[in-house]
């Protein structure tokens, strides 16, 4: 990576290319139009079998290729594995035991499930995410799993969602969480989010992830994905830290590339040791960009592509695709993008401070200030209406 008055050089390029050339296509469900994980056979959604598409923004964690004249083999998503008789939903249930009962299957990605299950001892409602029974075999992803359960327990902040517990039983590793009712980010960019409305989310995960940060941990996967909207007031939970990295870790010379081809920092599609927590600023931005503007601010056709322009490209202005940004907002997002670390926000707590600063406009040309920091504005209207109330009383 270039330091400051240093150019990234294509030669860059050549050695992501030289790491990533092989990773498989990205895919989609031809039928329903869901995106699919790597792994999965069957679309969750429709229940048909799944052939090759797109996912554009599939994590990569461990890709393996596939030959291009090898068929794969479809086998039911809820296959037993070898050496057990007992489906996959069963084996769980079984290994809760009376402590949990399992209700629904909620949602799965590449390499967990979640489901929905009901606590009796405390009567609520939990999640209990659970490696896929195929990625048991893989000690890479096991030992990951079960870092991101060590990662989550580290933290407390109410933009992150908690464990309760962690277990290893059974031949299963899972972890309990508390169930949340609201959609993923992913799910409401059907079209550009207004950019009042992108403050406020960027906000709150700037808040998480000042936490995580805090706790020496970098999230490394910022994505509509992993973005969760919580209830009528859609709160910000920032999920999925299943390839968070410690800033401890000192490694030496090249590492796995891991992540979100459309969401990487420059440093991260490189694959360079030394990563710190200005990389999630880079993606909080990116995030903003697609917000704002309706896609990533660099995306190709295949994988390699994509981490190409991650390291050598510069984005379109937001304002030449979307001018109803504001100039301050559209420069800090832009300032996220910065190639070069040392050129962002130096953390996020930073970049919360200059989005607080932006001023929107109202059509008769009045600025809209920011309401002060934490303090709803149905909040002040309602203190104001009591406090009307009491002063009445008092004048009687």
């Amino acid at each position: 990576m270039g330091g400051a008055g240093r150019p990234w050089r294509p030669a860059a390029v050549h050695r992501i290319l030289g790491i990533v050339t092989d990773l498989p296509a990205a895919r989609h469900c031809n039928h329903c139009h869901k995106p699919l994980a790597a792994d999965d056979r069957f679309c969750p959604r429709c229940g048909r079998s799944a052939d090759l598409g797109a996912d554009p923004e599939a994590t990569l964690v461990n890709p393996v290729a596939t030959p291009a004249d090898s068929e794969p083999t479809l086998v039911r998503a809820d296959a037993p594995p070898p050496g057990t008789s007992l489906p996959f939903k069963d084996r769980l249930q079984q290994a809760l035991g009376r402590e949990y009962e399992i209700i629904a299957l909620t949602g799965q990605g590449g390499f967990a499930r979640v489901y929905r299950a009901q606590d009796p001892r405390l009567n609520r409602t939990v999640a209990i995410k659970v490696l896929k029974p195929e990625m048991l075999q893989i000690p890479e992803i096991v030992e990951r799993f079960r870092a991101e359960g060590i990662a989550l327990a580290k933290l407390r902040h109410p933009g992150i969602v908690p464990i309760f517990d962690i277990r290893e039983r059974d031949g299963l590793i899972y972890y309990i969480m508390p169930f949340v009712h609201g959609a993923t980010l992913e799910s409401r960019l059907e079209h550009r989010v207004p950019p009042f409305e992108v403050r406020r989310i960027l906000s709150e995960l700037a808040d998480a992830l000042a936490a995580a940060h805090r706790a020496q941990m970098i999230h490394l996967d910022i994505k509509p994905a992993n973005v969760f909207l919580e209830g009528d007031l859609a709160k910000v939970l920032l999920m999925d830290f299943g390839i968070a990295k410690s800033m401890t870790e000192h490694v030496a010379g090249k590492v796995q590339i891991v992540g979100t081809p459309e969401y990487m920092s420059p440093e991260q599609a490189q694959g360079l040791a030394g990563i710190d927590h200005r990389s999630d600023v880079y993606s909080l931005g990116a995030l903003g960009y697609r917000m704002l503007v309706g896609r990533p601010p660099f995306r190709g056709t295949r994988v390699t592509q994509t981490l190409a322009k991650q390291v050598t490209e510069t984005a379109t202005p937001i304002r030449e695709i979307n001018p109803t940004v504001p100039k301050d907002f559209a420069d800090a997002i832009m300032r996220c993008l910065s190639k070069d670390p040392a050129q962002r926000f130096s953390a996020a707590l930073e970049l919360r401070a200059a989005l607080d600063a932006v001023t929107f406009f109202t059509g008769g040309g009045e600025p809209v200030k920011p309401s002060p920091r934490g303090v709803s504005p149905a909040l002040l209207v309602a203190l104001g209406l009591v406090l009307g109330v009491l002063i009445g009383f008092a004048l009687r």
